[in-house]
């Protein structure tokens, strides 16, 4: 995957290297079919001279004087053309200015040439010969130029110029726009990461190197024209930045002295200027001049190393463009020192390739984050989902565990409840036996039947089984009743459904109301039974069990242990009972939660039924 990786960027690098080169040797279309001007006559005060176009090298901050002689065709609108001039340009006709393009560019401070095309007003025409005057403008170390002049229509220029004005000026600000959005996007990157110094150094080389377009603004703040070259000296900052992103990159730490010289030098290069100690000329040129050119030699170096020694792809991925910087960068100061013909200076135009450059990387490492966030994100859920299932293993053998806890003190409880119950039955079984009372004896055992019969259907009721158990209850206390005749009247038809229950539990609730019946049939003596099931105004299950006998006594001075076990078994399923005379009966009230709590490990004092 690598490897076929930095193959795309070979072929992506490759074909931008061959794009990137074309400036360094295609020569623009010239209009065809218009007037060609190839002489001019420059004058210098007195001095007349005849001069082939274009005219190169002329002396950098200085005024260049030329007359052109033209025949105009006057019956059609004609222009006048100049494919290329440095830097400014006022335009003459017959004496007349017509035109300065110094009012319509805004590119000062971006140095390189412009181009201009002027309408040449009829009626300063005359027939036969007219006298065109262009007076050249070189600003600060730019050499002024003025290219071939072409006289035609609208037609034959029209699409020269704006090809020109789009080269010359629109494509800057482009390149301006790209360079800040890039800016901000890695001052975001910083601000959010700020221990990566990369980030920040970038950030610093972006907007520095944008000083040059300070010279937009010279119509709002004319006094910008004098401040060029300390903007200049300003962006020398940069070139050592450019080293310090290239270690960086690389993966080395910048000395501290060069982080302090990226601004130390600039600083007192703007001081000497300011103290007139050096002009800002000789600044320029023996200072900052070489030390650009010098940091890009020694970063492009400190790249090519990494890319061949160490095979660093972030290497590879600012080299190519840093080289044609550097190239571009070499041929504008050979334009400078007038070695080198051209008015256009190229390094403006390679900005872009350093950004696609500076883009990638950014993208890169952000991709290399999201890959390598998505394996940890891979990781970590495979861990969970290991985690998970060794939890719900623990949470299963945790379960097991519990229930077969609640197993065996159901087991116990249930135990506990047939040995006292039973062991009492049987004990008045064989006395009953033994004193020669068979009736008697009958009764006792039946006692033990039922009472062992209700302990072992209690063992069937599960968590939401309470009903079926008070059912099973009905059956016998109506078997019971019927010998002894006693009418039983039952209905739970309005109770509430009960959870939480367990055998344990249910046995408690029937041991309740067995309890009370027999009471009420053994001390109240009474023939009527009715047993409700309902809602009470809390919300809580309420069970009723009403009867005709004799009534309770409202303050009894003595506690039987059946109601100590009805008080202990009903503080066990966390409910209340109330118990309260009537006018010819007693009534029974019990309140049970809606969700049954879990019994102790004892069942307290217990007396058998």
């Amino acid at each position: 995957m690598a490897v076929k990786r930095l193959r795309w960027f070979g072929i992506l690098w490759a074909t931008i290297t061959v794009l990137a080169s074309v400036p360094l040797w295609l020569t623009l279309p010239e209009p065809e079919g218009a007037q060609v001007i190839t002489t001019a006559t420059q004058i210098s005060g007195e001095e007349r001279q005849e001069i082939t176009l274009p005219k190169k090298r002329q002396a950098p901050g200085s005024w260049g004087h030329y007359r052109l002689v033209l025949d105009i065709d006057h019956t059609s609108q004609q222009y006048l053309y100049i494919p290329v001039l440095s830097q400014r340009a006022t335009i003459e006709l017959n004496g007349i200015l017509i035109d300065d393009t110094g009012k319509r560019t805004t590119m000062l401070g971006l140095a390189s040439g412009t181009s201009a095309m002027v309408a040449l007003p009829p009626s300063l025409i005359s027939e036969g010969r007219n006298i065109v005057d262009l007076h050249i403008q070189s600003v600060g170390l730019s050499p002024a130029y003025l290219a071939r002049v072409y006289v035609g229509s609208i037609e034959q220029l029209g699409y020269q110029y704006r090809l020109r004005v789009f080269l010359f000026e629109y494509l800057k600000l482009m390149v301006l726009a790209a360079q800040l959005l890039i800016a901000l996007v890695v001052l975001v990157v910083w601000l959010y990461r700020p221990r990566d110094r990369l980030f920040a150094w970038l950030t610093l080389l972006l907007l520095l190197s944008m000083v040059a377009y300070l010279g937009l603004a010279h119509d709002l703040i004319p006094s910008l024209v004098t401040w060029m070259p300390y903007f200049s000296m300003l962006g020398g900052s940069a070139a050592l930045i450019i080293v310090i992103v290239a270690m960086l990159i690389t993966g080395h730490s910048p000395p501290r002295f060069l982080q302090w010289a990226a601004f130390i030098l600039p600083a007192s290069s703007i001081l000497l200027a300011l103290l007139g100690v050096v002009s800002t000329k000789h600044l320029v040129l023996l200072i900052n001049i070489p030390l650009n050119i010098m940091c890009l030699l020694v970063s492009l170096a400190i790249l090519m190393w990494a890319a061949l020694r160490y095979r660093h792809e972030e290497a590879w991925l600012l080299l190519f463009p840093l080289l044609m910087t550097t190239i571009a960068s070499i041929h504008d100061v050979l334009i400078i020192l007038s070695m080198l013909d051209g008015p256009i200076f190229l390094s403006i135009y390679y900005r872009p390739l350093l950004l696609i450059g500076f883009a990638i990387i950014l993208m890169r490492r952000l991709g290399i984050s999201l890959t390598q966030l998505d394996s940890v994100n891979i990781y970590l859920k495979e861990r969970l989902n290991a985690q998970e299932q060794q939890l719900a293993r623990l949470h299963a053998e945790e379960q097991r565990e519990a229930h077969q806890r609640i197993l065996n003190a159901e087991r116990q409880r249930l135990t506990t409840n047939l040995h006292d119950g039973l062991s009492g039955h049987l004990a008045s079984i064989i006395a009953l036996s033994e004193r020669g009372q068979p009736d008697q004896v009958e009764h006792a055992a039946r006692e033990a039947l039922d009472d062992l019969r209700l302990v072992i259907h209690s063992l069937d009721v599960d968590d939401r089984g309470l009903p079926l158990a008070l059912d099973g209850l009905r059956e016998r206390l109506c078997r019971q009743f019927k010998r002894l005749g006693i009418t039983l009247d039952w209905s739970m038809a309005r109770l509430p459904e009960i959870s939480g229950v367990t055998p344990s539990q249910a046995l408690n609730v029937l041991r309740i109301l067995q309890e009370a019946a027999t009471n009420a049939i053994k001390h109240g003596k009474a023939t009527r039974i009715t047993v409700r099931g309902d809602t009470d105004s809390s919300g809580q299950a309420c069970i009723t069990m009403e009867n005709n006998g004799v009534p309770c006594s409202k303050s009894p001075k003595q506690v039987g242990c059946g109601l100590k076990n009805i008080h202990q078994r009903i503080h066990q399923l966390g409910g209340d009972v109330f118990i309260e005379p009537l006018d010819n009966g007693t009534r029974l009230t019990l309140l049970l939660p809606l969700h049954l709590p879990l019994l102790g490990d004892g069942d307290g004092c217990y007396v058998p039924l």
